[in-house]
């Protein structure tokens, strides 16, 4: 196969029996697949840039009658793909033959007729704005949602005229400036002279534009979020276009009667029917079903929150919480449009939307939905096989996500704790998790062994009926305006069929929740709590039908419709359950799909027990592992073949075709965010063991280096990329460092306790012990997993305390270390932080009697409060709160700081550039002298002197072309290169000729520039025999910087000291100018106290000042104190808590308090639990403010100059003064000055 590759030219296609598989899911029976096979395999279609021709009909094409594999495929070559972008391969029946004959169907996409869509390229046209302006301003009929709809309308019209007469079809105009550009070279060889060079200037930056917008189109068309900036991937994007459209193909389709249907009207006759069918009511009549369990109850604040009309603040925040890019409804409008005319339309939207709030129904023109039809399965041929997703109209959708984000923050109060999908604050990680732990306890010798039930519903969302949401919506206490409002979104939708791309036929729902619509998550979940509720009621009931473990008692798990039952295989059980899901089946609408369902059995279970359960219930027994969530479930030794589906997927999105169309800078953006992102997921619930993660680096670092399905040189190891940019390596984050950090993460959740998961681990393994001393006698591979990170993790977290209820020996809640390791005793009895707090306050005498002088004072300096919760606190995080970033960067591989790589990265660059210096720097080019050191026997010759051998400082530096470029360059910039033994030294001397150096300085990214050019030009004349020459490659450089300078990606900032340069007329935006502005302290209304605090932190000593002023500006105290080694954020929360104390203390109310600290105003205002131990002092400093019903505000340091000097004063120890003349002279003239309104002169940007 690979010779063929290498020696066909043009489109060719490969079929017929390869006898291998190429993933673990194409073989299902017998022994495991062979994974060197498969990765053999998958490497020689890579190496062929081939591609799978997608299929119909069954996965497997060959079976023997035990096993079963797909042996037989179709591959194609890029150019059949291009030529034959819609071609197919159905898998026919095998009859009596042991393969399956293979039909290929090759065909040219045929353009349909386009419908309207808006295009995100069109904002970036300077008459776009105003084009909408003037349709938005067409007089309208109707009110409301119809008159929104009708101004859309308009706007449409007039975007269609304007897009055909102005802006133009843009491919047209990429081979209209190309052209154009063309004509120019010509002109400027003959002329050379300043006008043609202008002109040739002028028509690249025209051809670049274009581009630009070709590149926008199409990735906008297809729908790649994660490649936003740097390189032009216009030809990557439209293979993704290609692919999309060949993968969601119908080219035929069976029918319930078994017949195939080709023809397309036939097919779409069909879609018609089978979706209008599902969507269409089964009920003739509902009967509610009897409640036996309660269910939790709305407030009635919460329906008032959940029925209150919008206002324009919250509506902004839908709109602009909606993907710009995500595929439009039917009225082609997508979100992208109404966050860039927010301001033209934001007042119609806010009418339509209230409308709908006061009572309007919704029209057939806002819920009118395309279907676009996904496969579920490899090889879908029938409609049962299509997942079935919403493209709503955006103007509907914001009415949806709006009740939507309401409707979350009522349902953690009443969703049971075990389903977790779409509930805020649980995962789908805790279900896996859970699940894993559970199996470990399937095997217990039980008279009734254990049983774990998995329910496969059929189409959830679509046979959701209405009536019985109604009832449950009720059932749950929703007020009956709110009943209305969820109705009227769900009664009166209309669909079209999208079949290949266009839409069919015209039908009403009578039953379902759009999958797509925004508020269909949560109406499913709060529908699928009836099921949760009974079954544990049920299981409840009978406490000899609960599945038995060691943990918590779990009778499901279930995120959304993906639902495990654990119980007990037992006649009796077995009835009731068959019982309770056939009334479930029949209220609701839903249906099981039996034949899909299945039963997990202990392994030494009878065969009488599993025809029990098989009789009982109609499912079939699995056997392990089995995929729970896309995760692999197993009993047993943990090995490398349960990781083979995430390796096969990696290895399918790298080795694809369409990823040779990148460039090395889209690489290393797919590299970073989105392929490392694969195998995140597992890594969060699963420790892989080592072997795995090193597979999955190494496909990383093959996809970085070979191209166009060649292997090249493997420059360096995957695991010497994986560090920072600033540490020499490209950014990735190491699989190994990861799963550390969602170790840590689990850590974290289990000592937080607040999860199902965590909940039964405690109960399973700490039995009364404290976390970090439980040594279970038979742990899980998750409490493995937990207790090999423990002695990393713990010692990050801390305790901010409430009601104290935190081990007073054991956990790091006063001192940095536990204090059983800092009071030594011969024991530790056993307390809580709560047994040493009195009524008022810390007890004394009781802590004398256990620890020493030095911690009683540190422990009454740490603030508590009965009336909350103990918070967990970590330590490295400015929130306190965990992130897997922040343990990742704690529990990482780290190498030294690297000034010389931190400055090969900048935001103004192409990532291919930085990309090259960084090879620049590590000799890491396949030149003449680097490759004879790899061992490759070459002649070597300089292309620009043919006198040198060709080396990395003579291409880069010492060459004649090189050291003019340098020379000439410098030279731009009024110094002289000095003679540098190295590339590293060139980078800094530039670095460090900047009057400011910074990273983002042109002088620190114009070496970069140059590198890239030389080596550009290099090339040039190695490949194209093109001579290279200075003027040549200094042409390209101001080319270059020009298209910077039009795209308007140059500061003022990027000169700064160079104010001489002629690189700064490249600046388009004006500099901003600093202008005078009055600030002045502001007296506090009649009858009300204010109080202004500050701090100081000078040589590591913190102190801070403050004072209380009434509505005349009369000081009535002040106080300064002294607080030790603290930060700057830290003694700005201790001088205002001192503050606040002084004045409970003195009886005082203040309403208003003021501090120049802006970080500590949003944590205070923010209430998020802030770093430790700052946590404890804005715990009561909230409790204070709150006691006061006080606020408290931001102002200018200008405004707060009399606490600020009170802070500066330098003293010792505590000072407070109760009479204005006791104070400093300066701290009195700035009172004096505040109560007489003298305003202070504060330096400000404008626009500020």
């Amino acid at each position: 196969m690979e010779e063929l590759a290498g020696s066909v030219r043009g489109p060719w296609l490969l079929a017929g029996d390869f006898n291998v598989i190429s993933t673990v899911e194409e073989r299902a029976g017998g022994s495991p697949a062979n994974a060197r096979n498969i990765e053999e395999f998958n490497a020689a279609i890579g190496t062929c840039g081939l591609a799978e021709v997608p299929f119909d009909g069954s996965l497997f094409t060959w079976t023997n009658g035990r096993v079963c594999q797909r042996l037989d495929r179709a591959l194609m070559n890029w150019d059949w793909a291009e030529g034959y972008d819609l071609s197919h391969v159905s898998h026919l029946s095998r009859g009596r033959s042991d393969h399956a004959p293979l039909v290929i169907t090759a065909n040219n996409g045929r353009k349909g007729k386009s419908s309207f869509k808006f295009l995100n390229v069109w904002q970036r046209h300077s008459g776009f704005m105003e084009v909408v302006r003037q349709g938005w301003a067409m007089p309208v009929e109707g009110l409301g949602m119809p008159k929104f709809h009708n101004k859309l309308r308009a706007v449409k019209g007039c975007l269609q005229t304007w897009n055909v007469q102005v802006f133009g079809n843009v491919f047209n105009k990429v081979k209209e400036a190309e052209a154009v550009m063309k004509q120019r070279e010509e002109h400027f060889d003959k002329e050379r002279d300043s006008v043609s060079r202008a002109e040739l200037e002028e028509a690249k930056a025209a051809y670049a534009r274009s581009l630009a917008v070709e590149c926008e189109y199409w990735r906008q068309k297809s729908g790649i979020k994660w490649l936003q900036v740097g390189d032009a991937n216009s030809a990557y994007f439209h293979s993704r276009c290609r692919q999309r459209r060949s993968y969601n193909f119908v080219a035929r389709i069976k029918e319930q009667s078994g017949a195939w249907l080709e023809d397309i009207q036939d097919i779409r006759r069909s879609a018609v029917g089978f979706f209008s069918s599902l969507f269409a009511s089964e009920q003739h009549g509902f009967l509610p079903p009897a409640l036996p369990f309660s269910l939790p109850q709305l407030t009635p604040a919460d329906n008032d929150r959940l029925g209150a009309l919008p206002g324009m603040e919250e509506l902004k925040g839908v709109v602009f919480a909606l993907d710009a890019d995500s595929a439009p409804g039917p009225d082609g409008f997508g979100a992208g449009f109404y966050q860039v005319c927010w301001d033209i339309i934001k007042s119609d939207l806010l009418e339509a939307v209230q409308a709908f709030f006061q009572g309007m129904r919704l029209p057939r023109c806002f819920t009118s939905t395309s279907i676009i039809l996904l496969p579920k399965v490899a090889g879908a041929g029938q409609w049962k096989d299509f997942r079935p997703i919403s493209l709503c109209n955006v103007c509907s959708k914001i009415i949806s996500k709006l009740v939507s984000d309401r409707l979350a923050t009522v349902l953690p109060t009443l969703i049971s704790p075990w389903q977790t999908g779409f509930v805020p604050g649980r995962g789908i990680t805790d279900n896996i998790l859970l699940t894993q732990e559970l199996v470990v306890d399937l095997d217990r010798r039980l008279r009734h062994p254990n049983l774990m039930l998995k329910l496969d519903m059929e189409k959830v969302y679509d046979r959701v009926e209405w009536p019985f949401l109604l009832f449950m919506l009720r059932k749950f206490g929703f007020a009956e305006h709110v009943v209305d409002i969820i109705f009227r979104l769900v009664s009166n939708n209309w669909f079209s069929v999208l079949v290949n791309g266009e839409p069919s036929g015209f039908f009403k729902s009578t039953r379902g929740v759009r999958q797509g619509d925004p508020v269909s998550p949560g109406l499913f979940v709060l529908i699928a709590e009836f099921l949760g509720r009974g079954l544990h009621h049920l299981l409840d009931s009978q406490p000899h039908w609960r599945f038995v473990s060691a943990g918590t008692v779990v009778p499901y798990l279930a995120f959304a419709d993906d639902m495990l039952i654990f119980t007990r295989c037992s006649e009796e059980c077995l009835s009731a359950l068959k019982g309770f899901l056939s009334d479930y089946q029949e209220a609701s609408g839903q249906r099981v799909n039996v034949t899909k369902s299945s039963f997990f059995l202990p392994s030494w279970a009878s065969p009488g027990q599993e025809q029990l359960v098989h009789r009982g219930l109609g499912f079939n027994r699995q056997t392990f592992p089995f995929t729970y969530l896309g995760a692999p479930i197993y009993k047993g030794r943990r090995c490398g073949i349960l990781f083979d589906g995430i390796v096969s997927k990696m290895r399918s999105r790298l080795e694809h075709w369409s990823m040779k169309l990148l460039s090395f800078g889209g690489k290393l953006v797919l590299a970073r965010h989105v392929l490392a992102s694969l195998p995140m997921y597992l890594l969060q619930v699963l420790d892989p063991p080592k072997a795995v993660l090193t597979r999955l680096g190494v496909l990383c670092n093959s996809f970085l280096w070979d191209q166009n399905g060649e292997r090249r040189i493997h420059w360096s190891s995957w695991d010497n990329l994986c560090f920072p940019v600033d540490e020499g390596g490209l950014g990735f984050c190491s699989f190994r460092d990861m799963a550390r950090a969602f170790s840590a993460k689990l850590w974290w959740r289990f000592r937080l306790g607040t999860s199902v998961w965590a909940e039964f681990m405690h109960a399973k393994y700490v039995n009364g012990c404290h976390p970090a001393d439980a040594a279970p006698v038979r742990p899980s591979a998750i409490w493995r997993r937990l207790q090999a990170i423990r002695p990393m993790v713990e010692p990050s977290i801390r305790w901010c305390l409430g009601d104290g209820l935190v081990d007073f020996w054991k956990d790091r809640w006063v001192l940095h270390e536990p204090l059983e390791s800092v009071v030594v005793r011969p024991d530790h009895p056993h307390f809580l932080v709560s047994e040493f707090i009195t009524l008022d306050g810390w007890d004394d005498l009781r802590l004398a009697q256990w620890v020493p002088s030095f911690v009683i004072q540190a422990i009454k300096d740490t603030p508590f409060d009965v009336s909350q919760k103990d918070r967990m606190v970590w330590l490295h995080s400015p929130t306190g709160c965990f992130s897997v970033k922040s343990a990742w960067e704690v529990l990482r591989q780290k190498r030294q700081y690297s000034l010389v790589d931190s400055l090969l990265w900048s935001s103004v660059l192409p990532m291919k550039m930085s990309f090259l210096a960084w090879r620049v720097m590590r000799n890491f080019l396949p030149l003449d002298v680097t490759l004879r050191s790899r061992g490759l026997s070459c002649p070597s010759r300089c292309g620009c002197c043919y006198l040198e051998e060709e080396d990395l400082l003579h291409v880069f530096f010492k060459g004649p072309v090189a050291s003019e470029v340098w020379r000439r360059m410098s030279a731009r910039f009024g110094f002289r290169l000095p003679n540098c033994l190295g590339m590293a030294s060139v980078f800094k001397a530039w670095y460090w000729t900047a009057a400011i150096p910074s990273k983002d300085h042109i002088r620190t990214f114009m070496p970069v520039v140059v590198c890239w050019f030389l080596w550009s030009a290099r090339n040039q004349e190695r490949f194209r025999g093109i001579h290279w020459g200075s003027d040549k490659v200094i042409c390209e450089v101001d080319h270059f910087l020009e298209g910077l300078g039009k795209a308007n990606l140059f500061r003022r900032s990027h000169f700064n000291g160079d104010v001489d340069c002629d690189l700064l007329r490249l600046v388009t935006t004006p500099p901003r100018r600093r202008i005078p502005r009055a600030v002045m302290w502001e007296k506090p209304p009649f009858g009300l106290l204010k109080l202004n605090s500050d701090a100081s932190v000078k040589h590591g000593r913190a102190t801070g000042g403050g004072l209380v002023r009434d509505y005349q500006g009369k000081m009535i105290f002040a106080f300064y104190k002294e607080f030790g080694d603290y930060n700057v954020l830290e003694a700005e929360g201790l001088a205002l808590l001192f503050g606040l104390q002084l004045c409970s203390q003195r009886g005082l109310r203040p309403s208003l308090v003021e501090v120049d600290s802006k970080a500590l105003v949003q944590l205070v205002v923010s209430g998020v639990l802030a770093k430790w131990p700052l946590c404890n002092c804005l715990r009561k400093i909230r409790g204070l403010l709150e006691g006061f019903s006080a606020t408290i505000a931001h102002v200018f340091r200008e405004a707060n100059s009399a606490a600020d000097r009170l802070a500066d004063m330098g003293a010792i120890g505590v000072t407070e003064y109760d009479q204005f003349q006791e104070l400093p002279a300066i701290v009195r003239a700035s009172v004096v000055l505040d109560s007489r309104s003298v305003p202070g002169v504060r330096w400000i940007s404008e626009g500020v």
